[in-house]
């Protein structure tokens, strides 16, 4: 359990629990105050019938602070009823300033049953310890309003003990002790915030866990019915095909043909299959064999090869940084990121189309940036642009088909490197994804 003394909940939660913990100590201030408006009712009407301050001194006192119970449970009660039924904008810091003020009263109170006892406060402390032990335990407590009520209760025992007539030995004594039980306050609220900071935490965490398993199995189910889909149309072309092969007697070049569709049929499922394997097993960061490499050595072996496969359709430019560039990579993973971003400019240029690779180191991280001037990418597709199988998926400017997983597959491989990845694009104008990778010294 981490302990709070000195601070308040991480901010990430701080504005959900104070709303958590106010509720709560609206409840307890309630169960509070009318479990001791009762206790003082019944022991005001029997002082009715029974003459205390006969039988025991301080009795007098007693009346005092039993009324003074009676008084603020009522209070309350009346205060809670009207804010339930005229609820307003104020009415969280109205309750916030009642249970303060209840807690401070109700310490108060039992502070002066204390003295009740021989007329000093150090020869029974009951009271007062259990009147700060109530307040710390059922009471949430930010740090700033523990100080305060600390110092407040303080303060009146300090100026109610002078007005006792008390030796200096006394005085020296009550005031040890106040001291002693005033920091046992403190710790044992300390300690019943951060209990419940940490249980209000761990609830959360939970919560948020199962609202991501929640989304992983549906987006799960809804990747298993595209991927059905998507292979039952290749499947669905083989097996009829295949039946016309066994029935007909056809021509050898329609047989040529047919046989052609069925291995393209394949092919396009098996493309699908080895993605999603691809995907799964990029996922774990413990595949991954991270080396220094020379980033700027790496993208030479990139041009090279794709000048190879673009045979001059497209222009082909990289900028590499000045000086060389060691960054952590998985050499084989990042080359398909680059192959990725690469395909993808190809498949949306025009042929005579340019395709630009700039790379620059800034202070702490590397810039990588791949452009192109090709038919950009529609408003509507942009935040689906890195979700599997998503409706971002499209056709090139040559019809080529998109099973919709690489940008996905680039964006795991990127952050599993440590590195983010975003697009700047405009339609008819072309697309520019940028990366940024961090540089571990």
């Amino acid at each position: 359990m981490k302990l709070y003394l000195y601070r308040s909940a991480p901010q990430a939660y701080l504005a959900d629990f104070k709303q958590h913990y106010l509720l709560h100590n609206i409840k307890a201030v309630r169960l509070l105050s009318r479990v001791w408006f009762g206790i003082a009712a019944i022991v005001l009407v029997s002082n009715m019938l029974f003459d205390y301050s006969s039988q025991f001194a301080g009795a007098a006192i007693y009346r005092y602070a039993y009324s003074s119970y009676a008084i603020l449970g009522l209070l309350v009660f009346v205060a809670d009823s009207v804010l339930r039924r005229r609820p307003s904008a104020q009415t969280y810091s109205v309750y916030r300033f009642i249970y303060l003020m209840y807690a401070f009263v109700f310490a108060i109170t039992c502070l002066l049953m204390s003295v009740a006892v021989q007329g000093s406060p150090i020869n029974n402390m009951t009271m007062y310890l259990l009147g700060l032990s109530l307040v710390a335990v059922l009471i949430v407590l930010e740090l700033k309003e523990v100080l305060l009520l600390s110092l407040l209760v303080e303060a009146t025992f300090v100026a109610g003990v002078t007005l006792l007539d008390l030796t200096m030995d006394r005085l020296i004594m009550n005031q040890t002790g106040s001291v002693f039980l005033i920091l046992f306050f403190f710790l044992i609220s300390r300690l019943n915030y951060s209990f419940r900071a940490n249980h209000f935490m761990q609830l959360r965490q939970i919560e948020e866990k199962n609202l991501e398993l929640e989304s992983l199995s549906k987006a799960k189910t809804d990747i298993l019915g595209i991927v059905a889909h998507d292979l039952q149309g290749p499947f669905n072309n083989i097996e009829m095909m295949a039946k016309l092969l066994q029935k007909k007697t056809m021509p050898e070049d329609q047989e040529i043909r047919m046989h052609e569709m069925i291995l393209k049929c394949c092919q396009s499922s098996k493309t699908i299959i080895n993605d999603l394997l691809e995907m799964a097993r990029y996922e774990q960061k413990e595949n991954f064999d991270f080396e220094p490499h020379d980033l700027n050595q790496v993208l030479e072996e990139i041009e090279e090869d794709w000048q190879l496969q673009l045979k001059e359709t497209r222009q082909l430019s990289v900028q590499k940084a000045g000086a060389a560039l060691l960054i952590q990579l998985d050499k084989y993973k990042f080359k398909r990121v680059l192959d990725n971003l690469i395909s993808n400019a190809v498949k949306f240029t025009q042929d005579k189309g340019r395709i630009d690779i700039f790379l620059q180191k800034n202070e702490q991280e590397v810039l990588l940036k791949i452009s192109d001037n090709g038919v950009g990418i529609p408003q509507d597709m942009r935040q689906h642009l890195f979700k599997p199988f998503s409706r971002a998926g499209r056709s090139g400017v040559r019809g080529e088909r998109s099973v919709g997983l690489g940008l996905s597959i680039t964006r795991t491989l990127v952050e599993q490197h440590g590195g983010t990845i975003d697009v700047d694009t405009e339609q008819q104008q072309g697309t520019t994804f940028c990366i940024t990778l961090p540089i571990h010294t």
